[in-house]
């Protein structure tokens, strides 16, 4: 089951509204019930993990960003199940070619905001950026598929929203925590929801692996920004 999580977050930096749409972690999963959740959305934000690294594959992951750019701007950065493929380059270049902006370690400016996608320089191999972004005026959100580089990397830093995946909610959640997280590992922290006031991690639309979810179903995200 996969529902729809809505989140207001205030900057005070915007004339109007905007609806953020963010998807994450398909690995290359069923997506067409996803796009009607998404309806009047502004952009659509992927932080990341189109693919499915166990199984290599990420065809249903590529024609998810071709559909989703037809619908509405639609901006991808990567997750750890990109950077795991065998033929990463190849990957990236396909994804490049589906109409999604991808930002890797790169920002642009969209409409009132800057928006901007980050993952850790030593495996994408793309120079750092956050110190430039940073500097920026205005609105600016990033999206970074781990959770746990936004309290490593970003804590300090002056951003008005983060956007994140890859802990699929904790998996399991008793007591509105969850078990296990890639990365964080048991009982790990930063898993699902808003966390420091202007973090918010998506539980995933998708399992690579098809561990059971229980009381953590997959979502998709909904934030309106003003």
């Amino acid at each position: 089951m996969r529902i729809l999580t809505s989140y207001h977050h205030h900057t005070g930096k915007l004339s109007a509204p905007m609806k953020l749409a963010v998807i994450s972690d398909v690995h290359n999963d069923a997506y067409e019930d996803l796009f009607p959740m998404i309806e009047g959305a502004d952009v659509l934000l992927v932080p990341g993990d189109i693919a499915n690294r166990y199984t290599q594959s990420c065809d249903r992951g590529l024609d998810f960003l071709r559909d989703a750019s037809k619908r509405l701007p639609t901006f991808f950065s990567v997750g750890n199940h990109e950077t795991r493929s065998k033929e990463y380059r190849k990957l990236i270049s396909q994804i490049e070619q589906t109409g999604a902006e991808v930002l890797i370690n790169r920002y642009v400016r969209f409409e009132e905001i800057w928006l901007g996608g980050w993952y850790e320089p030593d495996i994408v191999r793309v120079d750092d950026m956050l110190d430039e972004f940073e500097a920026l005026e205005g609105c600016k959100v990033l999206m970074c598929h781990k959770p746990d580089q936004y309290m490593k990397k970003m804590r300090d830093l002056d951003l008005d929203l983060v956007v994140a995946g890859h802990a699929h909610g904790g998996q399991v959640r008793i007591l509105n925590r969850g078990i296990y997280s890639p990365d964080q590992g048991l009982f790990p922290k930063y898993t699902r929801g808003v966390i420091d006031d202007r973090l918010i991690v998506s539980a995933g639309v998708s399992n690579p692996n098809h561990l059971p979810r229980w009381g953590n179903p997959c979502e998709v995200l909904m934030i309106t920004l003003d």
